[in-house]
């Protein structure tokens, strides 16, 4: 017959029985909903304390209003009050953040509560996840109170059921609409051409990540240098996959146009403990192999400047009140951060503070000095927080209203007792 096509037949397959939803599972599934939901609801109560913390820190004067750490930008836009200074440094370490972090929060609440109403209703009411009103306030600050206020009429009505991306394009839509110049601005600031190393997340063999945007043409020629050299370290026996070789020519490239460079290792050694590592501090104080260090210095122009041996646990002091290289060397390398609860500012940069004033007997020994970067110096010079050593390294910091933390070289840990019981 025509058309018709004869098959083999098959055996019956056999179908295997899933095993359906357990109760079991079903609980554990409705502890997670239920987890989620506490969670949105308590991140929803820190913002509404956030705001009223503004609230009772209001100031009218500019020269008393918080600030972009010393930059004189006010938190929030245009129609949202000022602050006083000194206000975010508890509100941050009583959350758990840093001063720059608590920065942030408060800001991202007074540009919430006074200019995007909309928005900071529907977080209160639990429709609207703190997070997502917070990446939306961060977009708003820069722009007039009209254009601010069209955005929260927009997007407060979608925010809970669109993608952060989607919400983040619809109030840039409304941005380029209202405000074109501005929004061009930014468009144009953004696609500069920029490099960025960042030697914040080292890695364990001592790498950096490299970011850069770059012209057209120069990107092609870095591309061709770099797929040279590559070629280069090939030929010359290099058994390392292209990527790696393509990473140490850009190196090559770097070196090719300074001074060779200088490394400066503090190896920091346990007694009685056989290490095989070492602590390089301008990579961000990270652990890092000996063989790494090893390679670095075994290059041919490489200067290696070997350090004296520093016991950190032998005080050294002065007379004077001006603090010597050698102490600050020492304080430098002890607390390699400002000593302030969760702050990562570089001991490098920071002030030497004498933690008894000099002027009320204290002395100018590591056993009273500590690194404070230049706002928490000031904060505790001029604030109600107190601090005290309670061994090299290790600090009790107190603030105005009696929270306590422990801050040492292993971070910083809060002691005020948890649930805190009603004021």
């Amino acid at each position: 017959m025509h058309g018709v096509t004869e098959c083999a037949s098959l055996p019956p397959t056999r179908r295997v029985r899933k095993p359906g939803p357990t109760l079991e599972q079903g609980a554990v599934l409705e502890a997670a909903r239920r987890a989620k939901a506490d969670a949105d609801e308590a991140e929803a109560r820190k913002l509404a304390a956030a705001v009223e913390w503004c609230r009772l820190h209001e100031v009218a004067d500019p020269d008393d209003a918080e600030t972009w750490d010393q930059t004189p930008i006010l938190l929030a836009g245009e129609g949202a009050p000022m602050i006083a200074t000194g206000a975010v440094a508890e509100f941050a370490a009583v959350i758990g953040t840093s001063t720059g972090g608590g920065r942030y929060y408060l800001a991202d609440a007074l540009e919430l509560a006074h200019r995007l109403p909309l928005l900071y209703a529907r977080t209160q009411d639990g429709t609207l996840p703190v997070w997502k009103a917070r990446a939306i306030a961060r977009q708003t600050s820069e722009l007039d109170p009209e254009t601010a206020a069209v955005v929260d009429q927009r997007v407060a009505p979608l925010a809970a059921g669109l993608s952060a991306k989607a919400t983040e394009h619809l109030a840039s839509e409304v941005v380029a609409e209202l405000m074109p110049a501005y929004a061009q601005e930014q468009a144009d600031r953004y696609s500069l051409p920029h490099v960025l190393v960042d030697h914040r997340q080292v890695s364990f063999l001592g790498t950096s990540a490299v970011h850069a945007s770059l012209d057209l043409a120069d990107a092609l020629d870095l591309d061709a240098a770099l797929a040279a050299g590559a070629e280069a370290l090939k030929l010359a026996g290099s058994q390392d996959p292209l990527d790696a070789r393509r990473a140490a020519a850009l190196g090559s490239l770097a070196r090719g146009e300074s001074p060779g460079r200088q490394v400066t290792l503090y190896v920091h050694l346990p007694i009685d403990t056989d290490s095989s590592t070492a602590k390089v501090e301008n990579g961000g104080g990270r652990l890092l192999t000996q063989a790494q260090v090893a390679a670095w210095c075994a290059k041919p122009d490489v200067k290696v400047v070997v350090k004296p041996v520093i016991d950190l646990h032998t005080p050294v002091a002065t007379a004077a009140y001006v603090v010597p290289d050698s102490i600050r060397e020492h304080l430098q390398l002890r607390d390699t951060t400002c000593v302030f609860p969760d702050c990562d500012k570089s001991a490098r940069t920071a002030e030497k503070d004498h933690i008894t004033a000099y002027d009320a007997g204290g002395a100018t020994s590591t056993d009273n000095l500590a690194d404070l970067c230049g706002h928490h110096h000031h904060l505790k010079t001029h604030t109600g927080w107190t601090y005290t050593m309670l061994e090299p390294g290790y600090f009790l910091w107190r603030s105005p209203h009696g929270y306590t933390w422990l801050r040492t070289p292993h971070g910083t840990h809060p002691l005020t007792p948890r649930p805190l019981a009603p004021p």
